[in-house]
């Protein structure tokens, strides 16, 4: 259960990011706010998940799940491109986090 508590931490964590890019400077309010309750809960279930996971693996896959998803989140909603390159090794980090999960 820690390990799905880690990975919506991560999720959460590329939710606050996208709420700061939209915010355009802290001017647009619900992004703030999207930003403000993303971060909280980013870091609150981050907190409950080093319960059970060495902070060190932790950390990786909270840090590599937030990175990959909003560098997904602004190809499809943002439109920044994503190269094959770029993809691969979103992957890769993926097998990397999956790997430090067989490996608890």
């Amino acid at each position: 259960m820690s390990w799905l508590i880690l990975i919506i931490a991560g999720f959460l964590e590329a939710g606050w990011l996208v709420g700061i890019q939209k915010s355009e400077s802290f001017t647009h309010i619900p992004y703030v706010l999207l930003a403000i309750i993303s971060m909280t809960l980013s870091l609150v279930l981050f907190a409950i998940a080093i319960k059970d996971i060495p902070i060190t693996h932790a950390y990786l896959v909270w840090l590599a799940v937030g990175a990959s998803s909003i560098a997904i989140i602004n190809h499809y909603f943002f439109q920044q491109s994503l190269s094959i390159a770029q993809l691969f090794c979103l992957i890769i980090i993926a097998l990397g986090v999956i790997g430090l999960k067989i490996a608890s």
